[in-house]
C-alpha cells in the first residue's frame, strides 16, 4: 500500500491500515518487551542487547506515538466526533499509553541493570 493511498485513500483503506500499524507495533512491543524481561538482569554491556532494548525499543516507542497521533487525527475527522469515535479515540490513547509505559520501563530497566554496581560484582 503507497503512502499516497494510505494518506489520500478511501476511508476504509485508512481504517485498515490504521488498524494493521496498530496491531503490528503491538506485536513487536509485545515481543521487544518480553525478551527484555526473560534476559534480565543484563550484567555486561553487548551490542546486540543494546540494538534490541535501546535502539528497536526507541523506534517502536517513536512509531507507537506516531500511530496514535494518526489514529486520533483520522476519527477526529472520520466520525465527526460521535460518542464511538470518542470511545475509539480513548482506547487507542490509552492503548498507546500502556504500551509506552512498558517499552519506556524496558529501555530504562535495561540501563539501570547497566549502572547497577552490584551486578557487575554478581559477573
Amino acid at each position: 500500500m503507497s503512502h499516497a493511498m494510505v494518506l489520500h485513500g478511501s476511508r476504509p483503506s485508512q481504517k485498515l491500515a490504521l488498524a494493521a500499524c496498530g496491531l503490528a507495533l503491538s506485536t513487536l512491543s509485545f515481543a521487544l518487551v518480553l525478551y527484555s524481561a526473560s534476559e534480565e538482569p543484563f550484567t555486561a554491556f553487548r551490542w546486540s542487547d543494546f540494538a534490541l532494548n535501546v535502539v528497536c525499543a526507541g523506534a517502536v516507542f517513536v512509531l507507537f506515538a506516531s500511530w496514535a497521533v494518526a489514529c486520533v487525527q483520522y476519527l477526529r475527522s472520520a466520525l465527526h466526533r460521535s460518542a464511538f469515535a470518542k470511545v475509539l479515540t480513548c482506547a487507542a490513547v490509552l492503548w498507546t499509553a500502556i504500551n509506552l509505559l512498558y517499552l519506556g520501563q524496558s529501555i530504562y530497566g535495561y540501563v539501570e541493570d547497566l549502572r547497577n554496581p552490584l551486578l557487575h560484582a554478581a559477573r
